[in-house]
């Protein structure tokens, strides 16, 4: 199942553009460097075989030898990003403007007008989001109006691959086992954003037990009940309650179908916001 906007075409003309441009797509940093930003290297294969993963032979033939040529990245199966989920190829432009990536503003927003001249035609744009130290962050939405909450990374790099991870099974999923495979995946992903914030001092559980590594709802409703005590916290704290009970209560279900995988998703999303909120990862700046 594909359910993907923007086509293979307008992704080639994005990548032949960068390609004969001659504008490096990892800025100022080295290609591996780059993508550890996006991707967990140490999990892909390697294509060399006296490497045991992506991040050994990537940094041989590309830091090393420099022996790949300069768009290797848009053809490789394991980044996948002519075939690969919306999210994926949207994802990736964004951290080539990024400001750690390409400090010069002017050159960041060029880019950016070239890339939406092609992702328009598909409904998407990317757009300024955030800035830090006065200069731009990316994000992206759809041109139908509908809003793109939250796309960009919370910075904990665990949660944000495991997100990407989740959006990119939902979109490929195609039966029960599947689908349940996402709401299984949504637990790693709050018990990882959990274990960012959790602070045994600070956040008490209501029962006093102190909750194990894996205990997402205790883990989770003592930082909501501490972050956002009080009355006027209420509906935020019952919110969040409610997000958490929305996913854990999804994730384990044997009939599971494409709705239950994508609500299980909407509550996982919303807790990890949540929590970036409380933490500070929203509107600050992130490396």
């Amino acid at each position: 199942m594909n359910n993907n906007e923007i086509t293979e075409v307008t992704r080639r003309a994005i990548f032949d553009y960068l390609a004969a441009s001659e504008i490096s797509w990892c800025g100022r940093l080295s290609d591996d460097d780059f993508l550890s930003r996006l991707y967990d290297l140490t999990k892909l294969p390697s294509y060399d075989h006296r490497y045991r993963n992506a991040a050994g032979d990537i940094h041989q033939h590309r830091v090393n030898n420099y022996d790949w040529p300069t768009d290797w990245v848009f053809s490789d199966s394991r980044f996948n990003l002519l075939h690969g989920t919306d999210h994926d190829v949207l994802r990736f432009l964004c951290e080539t403007v990024h400001p750690l990536v390409r400090p010069e503003v002017e050159q960041a927003h060029a880019l950016v007008a070239a890339y939406n001249g092609d992702l328009r035609v598909d409904g998407w744009e990317i757009v300024e989001v955030k800035q830090i130290s006065g200069k731009p962050v990316f994000g992206f939405r759809k041109l139908d109006g509908r809003a793109v909450t939250f796309e960009e990374p919370t910075g904990w790099q665990k949660v944000d691959r495991q997100v990407q991870e989740m959006r990119a099974r939902l979109d490929s999923a195609t039966n029960e086992e599947q689908f349940q495979a996402v709401g299984l995946l949504c637990r790693e992903i709050m018990i990882s954003a959990g274990q960012e914030v959790y602070d045994a001092e600070a956040h008490h559980t209501e029962d006093g037990i102190t909750p194990s590594d894996t205990d997402a709802k205790r883990i989770l409703e003592a930082i909501f009940n501490a972050e956002l005590s009080g009355s006027a916290n209420e509906e935020a704290r019952a919110h969040g309650r409610a997000s958490i009970r929305l996913a854990l209560a999804l994730q384990h279900k044997r009939t599971a179908d494409f709705r239950m995988a994508a609500l299980c998703a909407e509550g996982t999303l919303s807790v990890v916001n949540l929590l970036a909120i409380l933490a500070g990862r929203r509107g600050r700046s992130l490396s």
